[in-house]
């Protein structure tokens, strides 16, 4: 059913019909409602419909009689005397077919007069006295924010939080910070103490990898050891935080808030999916998070820089944060998705949830949804999109207009007007609605408000959770009703109050890092292990793994090919070549989201993320033991190794990788098995696959549900794989082609296009992707997965994407898999798009292939040497644990 016909149906979700001509007025009391209509309403309508249920479906429900009398958002349900006028008995007839309940199917037809008897015979109902004495269980509109700990200001930590302490304890303890006190104390109440301090070298470690994201060097890890100053570490974590690389881990935080991307996801009709320069939003947080800008002021230019960028900067580029998401098709999509990057990612609440009705855990009713909507439906590109400030700008609708509440989410059925301003539970009652054009500007000062309960919360939790590896409140995008207090809450509290008096993220991140807390050993002890298994009260610190940018670069910072440029557009890093800038500035296709990104655990793109999950999978190691980069990485690292000891032996050289790579001297234990590791001769290795060389492009012929007659393409020409060098061909090859992403079928049984892979060895390969016709003209495309005869997937697509996942086959060498487009009856606006990934299991190992960053015009055969031993042993210590791992 059409949404807009949906949504008008769920307002009656029991029943809407005409009246049946054989039903006539009876004697009807209280004992007919009880044998015929109660259970009726209790097997058909109360699980859409009722308190107990949970659910009021087109805000009507059936359990009451009172509420049957005042129906739902379409008005009353019956006309107590009048079945004919009643929309129950119009829905449960099925004479119209927009409304017909139940859906499940329709009534009998003494069902349907029982309930036209009842209705003609008054309607009597003994549920009214029973509603006259027990009122309506509380919605969460009904209760007081103020008894949520989050919707409160939060309080500073003061003396008397300490007063049972002297000095001499707080010396005693290490403690240099309020919150180090409220946690021991904490932690003394159950009797655990917290852990030691660990030694300069592992918090330098952390310090590299959560300040900078990059491995510790021996000379930063050297120099602090030997630093006899007082101040040292004070010293070294400000050299830190002045520099750039700092900016550049904090701005990878954000662009998972902030679901960054470079393309806008799917689009129809060939659109470029591209977002013009949207790199330049990654800038301008690079710059302002190396300048420290005040966070007020970041959220000010992230949501409104139209009116608050001075023209000499680059501060209307911040309102990327807004326009670097998905773009949807249906315009309220793409709304939705900036209301939820506001509400989720600065103040921790899911207003996205009121779309369609009130929420149902918090007090944010739909109303609010739509105030929020009233104002981003009025934030537009600007008209010259060329001449102005930034490509990624919104500006203010010239003529302002109003949104009504879509009810039940459905456009087509609009009530009252949403006034644009801010949430109902966190304003007076006679706070006056945004009147400066959109409201954008008043929406961000509300957000940035020091006295806002939840907005330096937020970023405290975030900021901490980046630091020690877990958020203080659990869930950090999601600060409602459900969320209970952390058990250090007056840690967070203390953290966010100082936080709002002065915005600055590096002094947030300076006070955190100088803790005891943070300082804490990873080992846990027996009492607390057993008493505390979840650390709620962080007695020790949590290990950590690196993350995917940080493995990467730090493969580039140990193999000494890590390019120190700051900011500029995105670069592929998918490749089989080692890419030398930092994974920050990897492209990000949202709808092709490359496979490595995701087997390491990459946020998705597709919409804000509150926080990474970690995941241990084959793949990971299996990337590592197999990808070229790795082999690149290994013998880069091996040159920078013998630079730095020129002419000397293969034993000096295994210290230099041990620096390189762990930052370290090998332990005599391990030197002597590397020595002899590297003193063996290398075994003979099977030569390694280009992946390029598994893919042909051709035409072929579809005869008994099977190709035949494949014929490669002959002409490589403007990045794609075309019949001749005419395109289209004038025969009746037409524009059959291939390109990296897409391509074109000639016409009919005789002209299907064919993208070929086939297996170089024995194995088990598992097959995913995705095919999609963007327009909506023409016919239609038929796609088909075929391998040795056998169809493995079709679909007929008119239009839009189809996925296929975890097709799984064995081959044989020299198998083939075909991956197939017809063109419809037509060979109108048949071009597709279709990207697909293999990865083969053999005995050898596992090697991923995927349709497009292997796709290439005509080329030579790749000489992939095997490595030697040495760099067989940089590859080793790339894969240890010591490596992925900060303590």
């Amino acid at each position: 059913m059409p949404p807009a016909l949906l949504g008008r149906a769920c307002l009656l979700l029991c029943a809407l019909i005409a009246t049946p001509t054989w039903a006539h007025p009876a004697d009807v009391d209280e004992a007919y409602f009880e044998t015929h209509i109660r259970p009726l309403l209790i097997e058909h309508c109360y699980d859409c419909h009722s308190q107990s249920a949970g659910e009021s479906m087109g805000e009507l429900r059936l359990d009451t009689a009172p509420a049957m009398k005042r129906g739902g958002a379409g008005g009353p349900v019956l006309v107590a005397g009048d079945a004919g006028a009643s929309l129950l008995i119009k829905a449960v007839s099925y004479t119209d077919l927009d409304l017909q309940m139940p859906p499940e199917g329709k009534l009998t037809d003494e069902q349907i007069e029982h309930l036209q008897t009842w209705i003609d015979g008054g309607a009597p109902d003994p549920r009214d006295a029973a509603m006259e004495e027990h009122e309506a269980a509380p919605t969460p509109l009904d209760r007081d924010p103020s008894t949520h700990w989050a919707f409160v200001p939060p309080r500073r930590l003061n003396g008397n939080d300490f007063a049972s302490l002297v000095q001499s304890e707080r010396d005693a303890a290490g403690d240099r910070d309020p919150i180090d006190e409220i946690a021991r104390l904490s932690a003394a109440a159950e009797n655990l103490s917290p852990a030691p301090s660990v030694d300069r070298p592992t918090l330098h470690r952390r310090w590299s990898e959560d300040l900078h994201g990059l491995p510790a060097t021996t000379e930063d890890i050297t120099s602090l050891e030997s630093d006899p100053r007082p101040d040292a570490e004070t010293r070294q974590i400000d050299r830190m935080l002045a520099d750039p690389r700092f900016s550049e881990r904090f701005t990878r935080h954000w662009l998972d808030v902030a679901r960054y991307a470079d393309t806008v996801g799917y689009a129809l009709g060939g659109k470029d999916r591209n977002i013009k320069q949207a790199y330049r939003y990654r800038d301008w947080l690079l710059a302002a998070i190396a300048d420290d800008m005040p966070y007020d002021e970041m959220i000010r230019h992230q949501i409104a820089g139209d009116k608050t960028a001075d023209p000499d900067s680059n501060d209307a580029d911040a309102m990327g944060f807004l326009t670097v998401g998905r773009r949807f098709l249906r315009h309220d999509d793409t709304i939705d998705d900036r209301i939820d990057v506001i509400t989720r990612g600065l103040l921790g609440l899911t207003v996205s949830c009121a779309r369609c009705h009130d929420h149902k855990f918090d007090p944010i009713p739909t109303i609010d949804y739509y105030s929020l909507y009233n104002v981003l439906d009025n934030s537009v590109p600007p008209k010259d999109l060329e001449a102005a400030a930034s490509p990624l700008l919104l500006v203010d609708r010239e003529k302002v207009r109003n949104t009504r509440v879509f009810v039940r989410g459905n456009r087509a059925r609009q009530g009252d007007v949403a006034p644009r301003r801010y949430l109902t539970a966190f304003r007076d009652n006679e706070t006056e609605v945004f009147s400066d054009g959109s409201g954008r500007l008043e929406l961000a000062e509300v957000i940035a408000d020091p006295t806002n309960p939840l907005t330096a919360r937020v970023m405290v939790n975030r900021v901490w959770a980046h630091l020690l590896g877990r958020p203080l409140v659990d869930s950090p995008s999601d600060f409602g009703y459900r969320t209970n207090a952390p058990a250090l809450q007056s840690v967070l509290d203390e953290l966010a109050t100082d936080f709002a008096s002065h915005w600055s993220l590096k002094r947030l991140v300076r006070r955190i890092v100088h803790t005891r807390i943070y300082r804490q050993s990873a080992r846990a002890s027996e009492e607390a292990a057993v008493q505390d298994p979840d650390n709620a009260l962080w007695t020790h610190a949590l290990r950590s793994r690196l993350d995917f940018e940080s493995m990467r670069d730090g493969l580039l910072v140990g193999s000494g090919y890590l390019d120190n440029q700051i900011g500029g557009p995105s670069v592929e890093v998918t490749n089989s070549e080692l890419t030398p800038r930092r994974t920050l500035y990897a492209r990000i296709d949202r709808q092709n989201l490359p496979g490595l990104f995701r087997t390491f655990d990459f946020a998705s793109p597709d919409m804000h993320s509150p926080g990474r999950y970690y995941t241990t999978v084959p793949q990971q190691p299996l990337f590592l033991l197999n990808h070229p980069q790795l082999s690149e990485a290994s013998r880069l690292a091996v040159k920078q190794a013998r630079q730095a000891t020129p002419g000397g032996e293969d034993e000096v050289i295994i210290g230099s990788l041990f620096q390189q790579i762990l930052a370290r001297e090998p332990t005599p234990d391990e030197w002597k098995d590397a020595v002899g590791f590297v003193s063996q001769s290398p075994a003979e290795n099977a030569r390694a696959v280009d992946p390029r060389d598994a893919w042909q492009y051709g035409t072929a012929t579809w005869e008994n549900e099977a190709v035949t007659k494949f014929q490669p393409l002959r002409v490589f020409k403007k990045k794609r794989w075309q019949f001749e060098d005419t395109f289209p061909s004038p025969g009746p090859m037409s524009y059959a082609s291939l390109s990296r992403d897409s391509g074109h079928p000639a016409r009919g049984d005789t002209g299907i296009i064919v993208r070929r892979w086939t297996s170089h060895a024995d194995g088990k390969v598992q097959i995913s992707g995705t095919v999609a016709r963007p327009s909506d003209k023409g016919d239609k495309i038929i796609a088909t997965i075929q391998a040795q005869g056998t169809i493995l997937w079709q679909q007929s697509i008119p239009t839009g994407p189809r996925s296929y996942d975890s097709i799984d086959l064995d081959v044989r060498a020299g198998d083939t898999i075909d991956f197939i487009v017809h063109s419809g009856p037509s060979l109108s606006f048949d071009g597709f798009q279709w990207q697909t990934k293999l990865n083969l299991e053999t005995s050898a190992g596992s090697i991923a292939f995927d349709s497009s960053a292997d796709f290439s015009g005509p080329h030579s055969p790749a000489s992939i040497e095997s490595l030697d031993r040495l760099e067989q042993l940089a590859q080793v210590l790339f894969l240890s644990n010591e490596f992925f791992f900060v303590d």
